[in-house]
């Protein structure tokens, strides 16, 4: 597939030959660009999005980590792949609170 941004237009469906227009793609529940044939409905990820749509999916993978204690606090380290999905860095702020019994929840 050609290098072509969103705003270029549209391109050849590889699947049925239709025209793909730019539009928004959901990516369990995050949205990238890329291009959707009107025709078959055929998706294609914007190649500027494809590592971030892997990062996405790679951060839905359930991973164990350690609570650790400093102080009077505890510590929970957030996995990489998360960290990259969402665009944390190091003086990132965040909102933590307790969900229900067995859930914290965490929004940057």
């Amino acid at each position: 597939m050609e290098n072509k941004k969103i705003e270029e237009g549209s391109i050849k469906c590889p699947e049925c030959g239709g025209k793909c227009k730019p539009t928004r793609i959901d990516v369990e529940g995050f949205e990238l660009q890329g291009w959707r044939c009107s025709k078959c409905k055929y998706e294609l990820i914007s190649p500027d999005d494809v590592e971030k749509a892997y990062l996405l999916l790679k951060a839905r993978e359930r991973e164990k980590v350690k609570i650790s204690k400093r102080g009077h606090s505890y510590m929970i380290s957030i996995p990489r792949a998360i960290a990259k999905a969402i665009g944390i860095e190091k003086l990132t702020t965040a909102e933590i609170f307790l969900k229900d019994r067995k859930t914290i929840t965490v929004k940057v």
